[in-house]
């Protein structure tokens, strides 16, 4: 991320969103990239689109991530959003807009909220 921004890590704060363009995640067939991700406190990652196997690594790990044209293009640097992953709403709370990205279904919800797929198999999830 800090080709992108250079300030990345030190400005990303725990609950911060990171809004992306096309083919999100590109080149990362491991699940490294997600996890640093989520480790510097993203709690999702909304897109124009995902790399296929870096959208499912970041579900297999627990990071929430929703594909919105609409969104990945009126979000602004600095705006305010809220997320509800049941229904796939995000709200831009400063520009007063609201957008529907495809909801997960109720296994990945809960594999997400679990915080991936090793815990929700622990813990029965799969069964």
């Amino acid at each position: 991320m800090e080709d992108l921004d250079a300030g990345f890590v030190g400005s990303v704060e725990r609950g911060d969103f990171i809004v992306a363009g096309r083919n999100f995640g590109c080149g990362s067939s491991r699940e490294h990239a997600p996890i640093a991700i989520k480790a510097s406190g993203i709690a999702c990652v909304i897109a124009h689109s995902f790399a296929r196997i870096f959208f499912r690594n970041a579900i297999n790990i627990g990071l929430p991530v929703l594909e919105c044209e609409e969104a990945a293009h009126d979000t602004g640097t600095g705006d305010v959003l809220s997320i509800e992953l049941s229904g796939g709403v995000i709200e831009n709370l400063t520009r007063g807009k609201t957008y529907l990205a495809q909801p997960f279904p109720p296994f990945m919800e809960r594999l997400i909220a679990c915080g991936g797929l090793v815990n929700y198999v622990k813990s029965g999830g799969g069964a």
